[in-house]
Protein backbone atom coordinates (compact mmCIF):
# COMPACT_ATOMS: atom_id res chain seq x y z
CA UNK A 1 0.00 0.00 0.00
CA UNK A 2 1.03 3.63 -0.53
CA UNK A 3 1.40 5.31 2.87
CA UNK A 4 2.10 8.58 4.67
CA UNK A 5 3.71 8.54 8.13
CA UNK A 6 2.08 11.15 10.38
CA UNK A 7 3.12 11.89 13.97
CA UNK A 8 5.84 11.36 16.55
CA UNK A 9 7.44 8.83 18.96
CA UNK A 10 9.78 5.91 18.57
CA UNK A 11 6.77 3.63 18.02
CA UNK A 12 5.90 5.48 14.81
CA UNK A 13 9.55 5.50 13.72
CA UNK A 14 9.84 1.73 14.19
CA UNK A 15 6.45 1.21 12.51
CA UNK A 16 7.65 3.05 9.41
CA UNK A 17 10.79 0.91 9.19
CA UNK A 18 8.83 -2.33 9.60
CA UNK A 19 6.17 -1.35 7.05
CA UNK A 20 8.93 -0.48 4.59
CA UNK A 21 10.54 -3.89 5.19
CA UNK A 22 7.16 -5.55 4.55
CA UNK A 23 7.02 -4.02 1.09
CA UNK A 24 4.71 -1.07 1.67
CA UNK A 25 5.53 2.19 -0.11
CA UNK A 26 6.07 5.20 2.16
CA UNK A 27 5.71 8.42 0.17
CA UNK A 28 6.13 11.11 2.85
CA UNK A 29 7.02 11.53 6.55
CA UNK A 30 5.10 14.24 8.45
CA UNK A 31 6.21 15.09 11.99
CA UNK A 32 6.23 17.86 14.61
CA UNK A 33 8.29 18.87 17.62
CA UNK A 34 8.81 15.96 20.03
CA UNK A 35 7.52 15.99 23.62
CA UNK A 36 10.22 16.08 26.35
CA UNK A 37 9.72 12.40 27.28
CA UNK A 38 10.13 11.11 23.70
CA UNK A 39 13.33 9.24 22.84
CA UNK A 40 12.99 10.03 19.10
CA UNK A 41 12.90 13.64 17.95
CA UNK A 42 12.12 15.44 14.71
CA UNK A 43 15.79 14.98 13.75
CA UNK A 44 15.34 11.20 13.92
CA UNK A 45 12.37 11.50 11.57
CA UNK A 46 14.46 13.64 9.23
CA UNK A 47 17.03 10.85 9.09
CA UNK A 48 14.23 8.31 8.58
CA UNK A 49 12.92 10.24 5.58
CA UNK A 50 16.45 10.49 4.17
CA UNK A 51 16.99 6.74 4.65
CA UNK A 52 13.73 5.86 2.90
CA UNK A 53 14.33 8.53 0.27
CA UNK A 54 11.11 10.52 0.71
CA UNK A 55 10.23 14.14 1.63
CA UNK A 56 9.97 15.24 5.27
CA UNK A 57 7.34 17.79 6.32
CA UNK A 58 8.00 19.39 9.73
CA UNK A 59 4.79 21.16 10.71
CA UNK A 60 2.11 21.56 13.36
CA UNK A 61 -0.61 22.01 10.76
CA UNK A 62 -1.88 19.40 8.33
CA UNK A 63 -3.34 22.22 6.23
CA UNK A 64 0.23 22.80 5.06
CA UNK A 65 0.08 22.87 1.22
CA UNK A 66 2.87 20.27 0.98
CA UNK A 67 0.70 17.81 2.95
CA UNK A 68 -2.11 18.15 0.43
CA UNK A 69 0.30 17.83 -2.49
CA UNK A 70 2.13 14.73 -1.24
CA UNK A 71 -0.76 12.83 0.41
CA UNK A 72 -3.45 13.24 -2.22
CA UNK A 73 -4.46 9.80 -3.52
CA UNK A 74 -2.32 7.69 -1.18
CA UNK A 75 -4.00 4.59 0.29
CA UNK A 76 -3.62 5.21 4.03
CA UNK A 77 -2.07 7.57 6.57
CA UNK A 78 -0.35 5.92 9.57
CA UNK A 79 -0.64 8.15 12.64
CA UNK A 80 0.71 8.01 16.21
CA UNK A 81 0.68 10.99 18.61
CA UNK A 82 -0.14 13.76 16.18
CA UNK A 83 -0.40 17.00 18.18
CA UNK A 84 -3.86 18.22 17.10
CA UNK A 85 -7.23 16.95 15.90
CA UNK A 86 -7.22 15.57 12.38
CA UNK A 87 -10.14 16.84 10.29
CA UNK A 88 -12.23 15.26 7.55
CA UNK A 89 -10.41 17.23 4.85
CA UNK A 90 -7.14 15.61 5.94
CA UNK A 91 -8.65 12.12 6.07
CA UNK A 92 -10.18 12.57 2.62
CA UNK A 93 -6.73 12.97 1.11
CA UNK A 94 -6.36 9.20 1.47
CA UNK A 95 -8.24 6.52 -0.42
CA UNK A 96 -9.06 4.53 2.75
CA UNK A 97 -8.41 7.10 5.47
CA UNK A 98 -5.98 7.54 8.36
CA UNK A 99 -5.17 4.79 10.86
CA UNK A 100 -4.28 5.79 14.40
CA UNK A 101 -2.64 3.80 17.22
CA UNK A 102 -4.15 4.70 20.57
CA UNK A 103 -3.35 3.55 24.11
CA UNK A 104 -6.90 2.98 25.26
CA UNK A 105 -9.66 0.38 25.26
CA UNK A 106 -11.92 2.35 22.95
CA UNK A 107 -14.59 3.58 23.27
CA UNK A 108 -13.31 4.05 26.83
CA UNK A 109 -10.12 5.99 27.57
CA UNK A 110 -10.25 8.59 24.84
CA UNK A 111 -7.80 11.48 24.96
CA UNK A 112 -4.42 12.05 26.58
CA UNK A 113 -2.14 10.02 28.85
CA UNK A 114 -4.63 7.14 28.85
CA UNK A 115 -2.14 4.51 30.03
CA UNK A 116 -0.97 6.78 32.86
CA UNK A 117 -4.56 7.35 33.95
CA UNK A 118 -5.35 3.61 33.74
CA UNK A 119 -2.39 2.66 35.95
CA UNK A 120 -3.15 5.42 38.46
CA UNK A 121 -6.73 4.10 38.67
CA UNK A 122 -5.43 0.59 39.35
CA UNK A 123 -6.65 -1.07 36.13
CA UNK A 124 -5.32 -4.57 35.51
CA UNK A 125 -4.79 -4.18 31.77
CA UNK A 126 -3.76 -1.72 29.10
CA UNK A 127 -5.30 -1.92 25.62
CA UNK A 128 -3.80 -0.66 22.39
CA UNK A 129 -6.35 0.07 19.66
CA UNK A 130 -5.74 0.62 15.95
CA UNK A 131 -8.67 2.53 14.43
CA UNK A 132 -9.67 4.60 11.44
CA UNK A 133 -9.93 8.22 12.52
CA UNK A 134 -13.07 10.32 12.11
CA UNK A 135 -12.68 13.96 11.16
CA UNK A 136 -12.70 16.43 14.06
CA UNK A 137 -13.48 13.68 16.59
CA UNK A 138 -11.24 12.33 19.33
CA UNK A 139 -10.25 8.64 19.44
CA UNK A 140 -13.30 7.00 17.93
CA UNK A 141 -14.41 5.26 14.77
CA UNK A 142 -13.91 1.89 13.13
CA UNK A 143 -11.54 -0.28 15.18
CA UNK A 144 -9.52 -2.77 13.15
CA UNK A 145 -7.27 -4.26 15.87
CA UNK A 146 -6.83 -4.38 19.64
CA UNK A 147 -4.24 -6.01 21.89
CA UNK A 148 -4.13 -6.20 25.69
CA UNK A 149 -1.28 -6.09 28.21
CA UNK A 150 -2.29 -7.53 31.58
CA UNK A 151 -0.71 -5.83 34.59
CA UNK A 152 0.23 -7.00 38.06
CA UNK A 153 0.29 -4.54 40.97
CA UNK A 154 3.93 -3.59 40.34
CA UNK A 155 3.82 -3.09 36.54
CA UNK A 156 4.80 0.44 35.51
CA UNK A 157 4.34 2.84 32.62
CA UNK A 158 7.91 1.90 31.65
CA UNK A 159 6.72 -1.68 31.11
CA UNK A 160 3.77 -0.43 29.05
CA UNK A 161 6.01 1.61 26.76
CA UNK A 162 8.45 -1.28 26.29
CA UNK A 163 5.53 -3.53 25.33
CA UNK A 164 4.00 -0.91 23.03
CA UNK A 165 7.24 -0.27 21.17
CA UNK A 166 7.27 -3.93 20.17
CA UNK A 167 3.56 -4.53 19.65
CA UNK A 168 2.35 -1.43 17.78
CA UNK A 169 4.54 -1.83 14.67
CA UNK A 170 3.46 -5.49 14.46
CA UNK A 171 -0.22 -4.50 14.78
CA UNK A 172 0.05 -2.05 11.90
CA UNK A 173 1.56 -4.79 9.70
CA UNK A 174 -1.28 -7.14 10.69
CA UNK A 175 -3.91 -4.47 10.02
CA UNK A 176 -2.58 -3.61 6.56
CA UNK A 177 -2.49 -7.30 5.67
CA UNK A 178 -6.12 -7.63 6.74
CA UNK A 179 -7.16 -4.53 4.80
CA UNK A 180 -5.43 -5.77 1.67
CA UNK A 181 -7.67 -8.85 1.87
CA UNK A 182 -10.81 -6.96 2.96
CA UNK A 183 -10.86 -3.17 2.89
CA UNK A 184 -14.06 -3.16 4.98
CA UNK A 185 -12.61 -5.31 7.79
CA UNK A 186 -13.89 -4.09 11.17
CA UNK A 187 -13.40 -5.45 14.68
CA UNK A 188 -15.93 -3.12 16.29
CA UNK A 189 -17.03 0.52 16.24
CA UNK A 190 -16.07 3.01 18.96
CA UNK A 191 -18.89 5.52 19.46
CA UNK A 192 -17.73 8.63 21.39
CA UNK A 193 -21.32 9.24 22.51
CA UNK A 194 -21.77 5.80 24.07
CA UNK A 195 -22.41 5.59 27.82
CA UNK A 196 -19.11 3.77 28.45
CA UNK A 197 -16.97 6.36 26.66
CA UNK A 198 -15.01 8.96 28.64
CA UNK A 199 -12.17 11.38 28.00
CA UNK A 200 -8.77 11.56 29.69
CA UNK A 201 -7.28 15.04 29.94
CA UNK A 202 -3.53 15.83 29.89
CA UNK A 203 -1.41 15.19 32.96
CA UNK A 204 1.18 17.74 34.09
CA UNK A 205 4.49 17.12 35.90
CA UNK A 206 3.07 18.61 39.11
CA UNK A 207 0.41 15.86 39.15
CA UNK A 208 3.19 13.59 40.41
CA UNK A 209 3.18 15.29 43.84
CA UNK A 210 2.65 12.69 46.59
CA UNK A 211 0.06 13.31 49.32
CA UNK A 212 1.19 10.88 52.01
CA UNK A 213 -2.21 11.02 53.75
CA UNK A 214 -3.84 9.19 50.81
CA UNK A 215 -4.01 5.39 50.58
CA UNK A 216 -0.94 3.26 50.06
CA UNK A 217 -2.53 1.82 46.92
CA UNK A 218 -3.15 5.26 45.41
CA UNK A 219 0.42 6.40 46.12
CA UNK A 220 1.94 3.20 44.73
CA UNK A 221 -0.22 3.49 41.60
CA UNK A 222 0.84 7.11 41.13
CA UNK A 223 4.52 6.13 41.31
CA UNK A 224 3.93 3.35 38.76
CA UNK A 225 1.99 5.67 36.45
CA UNK A 226 4.49 8.53 36.13
CA UNK A 227 7.93 6.89 36.31
CA UNK A 228 10.33 6.80 33.33
CA UNK A 229 9.96 8.14 30.67
CA UNK A 230 7.89 10.71 32.59
CA UNK A 231 8.96 13.16 35.28
CA UNK A 232 8.16 10.86 38.21
CA UNK A 233 6.26 10.99 41.49
CA UNK A 234 7.93 13.26 44.01
CA UNK A 235 7.96 14.52 47.57
CA UNK A 236 9.95 16.99 49.68
CA UNK A 237 11.71 16.42 52.95
CA UNK A 238 14.44 17.84 55.15
CA UNK A 239 17.72 15.96 54.84
CA UNK A 240 20.89 17.15 56.60
CA UNK A 241 19.33 20.55 57.16
CA UNK A 242 18.25 21.08 53.55
CA UNK A 243 14.85 20.84 51.90
CA UNK A 244 15.26 18.25 49.16
CA UNK A 245 12.98 17.33 46.28
CA UNK A 246 13.00 13.55 45.94
CA UNK A 247 11.65 11.51 43.04
CA UNK A 248 10.40 7.99 43.84
CA UNK A 249 11.49 5.62 41.08
CA UNK A 250 10.27 2.29 42.45
CA UNK A 251 8.01 1.14 45.28
CA UNK A 252 5.98 -1.78 46.56
CA UNK A 253 3.08 -2.16 48.95
CA UNK A 254 4.10 -3.74 52.25
CA UNK A 255 0.66 -3.79 53.81
CA UNK A 256 -2.67 -2.05 53.32
CA UNK A 257 -3.36 -1.52 57.03
CA UNK A 258 -1.20 -0.95 60.10
CA UNK A 259 -2.07 -0.88 63.80
CA UNK A 260 0.95 1.11 64.96
CA UNK A 261 0.61 4.86 65.23
CA UNK A 262 2.57 7.20 62.98
CA UNK A 263 1.93 10.30 60.95
CA UNK A 264 1.61 9.95 57.17
CA UNK A 265 5.00 10.28 55.48
CA UNK A 266 6.94 9.05 58.50
CA UNK A 267 9.87 6.74 57.77
CA UNK A 268 9.26 3.58 59.81
CA UNK A 269 12.23 1.44 58.85
CA UNK A 270 15.51 1.62 56.90
CA UNK A 271 16.66 -1.82 55.76
CA UNK A 272 20.34 -1.75 54.76
CA UNK A 273 20.14 -5.29 53.33
CA UNK A 274 17.23 -4.79 50.91
CA UNK A 275 17.86 -1.07 50.51
CA UNK A 276 14.19 -0.31 51.18
CA UNK A 277 12.76 2.35 53.44
CA UNK A 278 9.23 1.80 54.73
CA UNK A 279 6.92 4.82 54.89
CA UNK A 280 3.55 5.31 56.57
CA UNK A 281 0.76 6.28 54.18
CA UNK A 282 -2.83 7.22 54.96
CA UNK A 283 -3.71 3.63 55.76
CA UNK A 284 -0.83 1.22 55.21
CA UNK A 285 2.92 0.98 54.56
CA UNK A 286 4.79 1.61 51.33
CA UNK A 287 8.35 0.42 50.70
CA UNK A 288 10.51 2.85 48.74
CA UNK A 289 12.93 0.72 46.74
CA UNK A 290 14.73 3.33 44.65
CA UNK A 291 14.82 7.13 44.76
CA UNK A 292 16.67 10.09 43.30
CA UNK A 293 17.20 13.62 44.60
CA UNK A 294 16.49 16.22 41.93
CA UNK A 295 19.92 17.81 42.34
CA UNK A 296 21.70 14.46 41.89
CA UNK A 297 22.02 12.44 38.70
CA UNK A 298 22.22 8.96 40.25
CA UNK A 299 19.54 6.88 41.96
CA UNK A 300 20.01 5.56 45.50
CA UNK A 301 18.60 2.92 47.80
CA UNK A 302 17.04 4.90 50.66
CA UNK A 303 17.36 2.10 53.22
CA UNK A 304 21.12 2.14 52.77
CA UNK A 305 21.47 5.93 52.66
CA UNK A 306 19.17 6.87 55.50
CA UNK A 307 19.97 5.79 59.06
CA UNK A 308 17.31 7.41 61.22
CA UNK A 309 13.59 6.86 61.64
CA UNK A 310 13.27 10.42 62.96
CA UNK A 311 12.45 11.41 59.39
CA UNK A 312 9.29 12.44 57.66
CA UNK A 313 8.59 12.82 53.95
CA UNK A 314 6.45 15.72 52.86
CA UNK A 315 6.84 19.21 54.24
CA UNK A 316 4.22 21.67 55.39
CA UNK A 317 3.89 24.90 53.41
CA UNK A 318 4.31 26.84 56.66
CA UNK A 319 7.64 25.14 57.37
CA UNK A 320 8.81 25.75 53.82
CA UNK A 321 7.94 29.47 54.03
CA UNK A 322 9.69 29.78 57.39
CA UNK A 323 12.80 28.17 55.93
CA UNK A 324 12.79 30.51 52.92
CA UNK A 325 12.33 33.62 55.09
CA UNK A 326 15.23 32.62 57.31
CA UNK A 327 17.41 31.91 54.26
CA UNK A 328 16.67 35.43 52.94
CA UNK A 329 17.58 36.96 56.30
CA UNK A 330 20.89 35.12 56.27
Amino acid sequence: MKLAIIGRTRMLYDTALLLKQQGHQINVVITAEAAPEYTHTEEDFRQLADTIGVPLILTNNLDNPKVNELCQGLDIGISINWKTLIHERHINLFRLGILNAHHGDLPQYRGNACSNWAISKGDNKITTSIHFMEGGKLDCGRIVSQKHLYLDENATITDVYSWSEKVIPELFVEVLNNLQSDENYTLKYADPDSSESFRCYPRLPEDGFIEWSTSVKDIHNLIRAVCYPFAGAYTYHVYKGEIKKMIILKSRIVQHRMKDLAMPGHVLKNDKHSGESWVKCGDGILALAKCRYEDETGAFLPGQRWKSIRMRLGIRVEDWMYSMINAQKA
